[in-house]
């Protein structure tokens, strides 16, 4: 049998990217209203702590106002979150990066889709740290490893999505003059 042709691998990357893409925005959505009225800015200022006494007082905090158990709940939910937006993501340095047409572009979003990997793996360590912590294991190492595999977590995520950012411009600006790029 023969593998599928550049086009009908490209329709099918298109519609997997456009798919996770809306799932992953759902999924937002959907979280948002579901943990609230925990917000996810406080989420990220938890994981983000960096110190014992900083995760202490945000856990203290969260209890007295009734945001605990929706926090120890979003460590649950962050898994799907994490296989979502690693498609989306994935799947986006691909699509936008084909959609140039410029060789160079599509080997880095090869390049980037792989390095999107490196942050879930770091997101699904730091979300380990995050629970123990918020179940009692409050300790300097659990802290500081989430702290920062966060900041690394995030950094990559921004690459990737400023990677995606960039192709998308190259394209447009490449339609805008008129040139032959994927159909």
């Amino acid at each position: 049998m023969e593998p599928p042709s550049w086009s009908a691998r490209f329709n099918r990357l298109r519609q997997l990217f456009w798919l996770f893409t809306l799932l992953t925005i759902g999924y937002m959505i959907w979280a948002r209203n579901y943990l609230s009225p925990l917000s996810a800015g406080e989420i990220v200022q938890f994981e983000v702590a960096k110190t014992v006494s900083k995760a202490q007082s945000i856990i203290q905090e969260w209890k007295s106002t009734g945001k605990y158990d929706q926090g120890v709940k979003s460590t649950s939910l962050a898994y799907l979150f994490m296989v979502l937006y690693t498609l989306a993501i994935g799947l986006g340095c691909r699509f936008i990066s084909a959609c140039t047409g410029n060789e160079i572009l599509i080997k880095g979003g090869r390049g980037f889709a792989w390095l999107i990997l490196v942050a879930t793996v770091c997101d699904i360590i730091e979300n380990i740290a995050v629970s123990r912590t918020l179940t009692g294991h409050i300790s300097h190492v659990n802290v500081l490893l989430a702290y920062n595999l966060a900041r690394i977590k995030f950094s990559i995520v921004i690459v990737c999505l400023l990677f995606i950012l960039a192709c998308a411009l190259y394209w447009v600006i490449g339609k805008m003059a008129g040139e032959g790029t994927v159909k």
